[in-house]
């Protein structure tokens, strides 16, 4: 496992934890999504696998009965690659790639 997904985990793991604090409940931390078969999606970022996960799902967000996905992306914005953007627009391409 590298760093980066290392990162990446510890963030989720955090996430779950302040959700739970936060009161919420059926947290799961990379949840299996539906399958699904024959739907197309306009964003290029959607993975349509059959075991395509999420890094996050809680229930108790917004409203008691609403259930939240999250997706968590990590960067770092002082990598060398990162340095010709300001953080404002290196975070608007990070978003944009996700769409």
């Amino acid at each position: 496992m590298t760093y980066v997904h290392l990162r990446h985990n510890q963030i989720h793991d955090l996430t779950a934890n302040l959700l739970e604090q936060a009161g919420c409940k059926d947290i799961v931390v990379e949840p299996n999504l539906l399958p699904i078969a024959g739907e197309e999606f306009p964003l290029r970022s959607t993975i349509t696998a059959d075991n395509a996960r999420l890094d996050v799902s809680a229930c108790g967000v917004w409203s008691p009965m609403e259930k939240l996905f999250l997706d968590i992306r990590v960067f770092n914005a002082r990598a060398r690659s990162n340095t010709r953007l300001s953080i404002e627009n290196e975070l608007e391409k990070q978003e944009d790639q996700k769409l």
